[in-house]
């Protein structure tokens, strides 16, 4: 099974109860979101330090180069490769070099090249898909999808934001989401809580100090609550000047009995 896809199990299970008397310092913390970096020519030192900074994978920007040459700086991390177009042969290279997952648009990407395997299969899909299309997405033999950033380069608003729930409501796939710059702990918590599993962050648009802070962010993030809580429901204050009906029901009812 891929290492990406066990992962982001792990992350939506959450860590499991450990049996009799474990040291609670001694269980695994499982995070709320998976945290991922796009690099286009990987060198051994930026990779030590998005490593330090927990990222959980990397995906590599293909340039038309054999994996060969581009990989090294990967060896025993997951990672695994985005095409444009997905076909057969760069299937079997990057299977040969070793990839967990490979990433690969709509358009172009032949179907023979999606079995199910040990690599996971990531689509990549643009914010504006027409709603049919979306709809489609829950037929397609995918594992992942990756979500380009939706608007301009500014905060999170309220228009990504509804955006990105259109896609999470059309699938029920793994939901990645690329970014291009910091996150709040705030604007975390509201893509976990519309069905975000990770963020996808591009070492040419923001450096590993980065990493740093949103990894530390969503570390630091609270459990979801569970949905479907009931909501206390609001009571009115009842004023004694106001008769009880229902106990007056009650007396015209035997009154009439007696009546009878």
């Amino acid at each position: 099974m891929s290492k990406l896809l066990d992962r982001l199990d792990h992350i939506t299970r959450g860590a499991p109860n450990a049996l009799g008397f474990t040291a609670a310092a001694s269980r695994e913390t499982i995070p709320q979101m998976a945290l991922l970096a796009r690099v286009t020519t990987p060198r051994q030192s930026d990779i030590s330090a998005l490593a330090d900074a927990k990222v959980d994978a990397f995906i590599l920007s293909d340039e038309g180069k054999s994996p060969k040459q581009t990989v090294k700086p990967l060896k025993d991390r997951i990672w695994g490769a985005m095409v444009e177009r997905l076909g057969r042969e760069q299937m079997e290279a990057y299977k040969a070099a070793e990839s967990d997952f490979m990433v690969f648009g709509i358009d172009g990407t032949l179907a023979d090249t999606l079995e199910e395997g040990e690599a996971a299969r990531i689509l990549r899909i643009p914010p504006n898909l027409e709603e049919p299309i979306l709809r489609g997405l829950e037929d397609l033999p995918i594992d992942i999808v990756l979500l380009q950033r939706p608007g301009a380069s500014e905060p999170l608003t309220l228009t990504h934001l509804l955006a990105i729930s259109n896609v999470r409501t059309a699938m029920s796939r793994y939901l990645l989401l690329e970014w291009d710059g910091e996150l709040t702990a705030r604007d975390l918590e509201h893509l976990r809580d519309i069905g975000v599993d990770g963020i996808v962050l591009d070492t040419t648009e923001v450096g590993a100090d980065t990493f740093k802070s949103v990894r530390q962010r969503i570390d630091a993030m609270p459990k979801r609550k569970p949905r479907g809580e009931p909501k206390p429901a609001a009571v009115l204050p009842r004023f004694g000047g106001l008769p009880d009906t229902a106990h007056h029901h009650e007396e015209d009812e035997e009154e009439e009995e007696e009546e009878m």
